[in-house]
């Protein structure tokens, strides 16, 4: 996510990415800030954010929990080497093209495939400022694909957190529809949904009752018409292709 804004002067030296790594302590156990975010991204990506803890994480490393503290601080400190490892992922161009639409789909669909490989990820992020090397050199890249336009810093930025925001509103939502629709090929059920917790065997009687009503001729088209299980990665390219659509404008000013 691009950032912007003056820095505020306030120790560089005590931030997570400058403090020198720990040395281990003989017969501790061998630790980094890799392997402890390796360890966390682990629990986060079986069994989500809210299981990672810092006793957890030692468990799983077969270490003290104070041991953990050598190197990170604060569970918040564990979670920015949570995003920024997963982050390091993004499979991005190296360097911009000089397309910078093009460039920014690219971007856009290196995003989106981390994003669905860490399903706690694009909560985490969402407001949360981040600044390690790889969440950095993603900004890198994408500020340098729109450096060349003819618009303002400020706005060259906008034209950023414009794609960031698309991507992560749509996988926020992609994931949480795919947790609450339980499709079939997922759960083993059939479509009809035989699961009475399942969301077709509760909402199955009230729709037909609205669209029994006839009060909502075009929401009634929308469930008789369209796709119940719409292909996602369809869906993401166009939509994604509209909002470029609008972005390329930009070039014209």
């Amino acid at each position: 996510m691009a950032t912007s804004g003056r820095a505020e002067a306030t120790g560089p030296s005590d931030a997570l990415w400058l403090r020198p790594q720990r040395a281990k302590r003989a017969p501790q156990v061998a630790l980094s800030r890799d392997e402890i975010a390796r360890a966390a991204l682990a629990i986060a990506d079986t069994e989500g954010a809210e299981a990672v803890t810092m006793r957890r994480i030692a468990q799983d490393l077969g270490c003290g929990t104070m041991s953990l503290y050598r190197h990170v601080r604060t569970k918040d400190e564990v979670f920015e080497l949570m995003v920024d490892t997963a982050l390091g992922e993004e499979d991005r161009p190296a360097t911009a093209s000089g397309d910078w639409l093009e460039d920014l789909r690219k971007l856009a669909m290196a995003k989106r495939a981390v994003l669905l490989a860490h399903p706690w990820l694009a909560r985490l992020i969402a407001g949360r400022p981040v600044l390690g090397p790889n969440v950095l050199a993603s900004t890198e890249f994408a500020l340098s694909v729109v450096a060349g336009l003819p618009l303002s810093t400020n706005d060259r930025v906008r034209v950023v957190n414009t794609l960031h925001s698309f991507v992560n509103g749509f996988v926020q939502t992609e994931l949480e529809e795919r947790a609450w629709r339980r499709p079939a090929a997922s759960t083993g059920e059939d479509r009809a949904g035989n699961d009475p917790g399942d969301w077709r065997t509760r909402t199955l009687p009230y729709l037909r009752h609205v669209i029994d009503s006839g009060d909502y001729p075009h929401f009634t088209r929308m469930v008789n018409e369209a796709d119940s299980y719409p292909d996602t990665d369809a869906d993401f390219a166009w939509q994604l292709q509209r909002v470029l659509d609008g972005l390329s404008t930009l070039a014209e000013r």
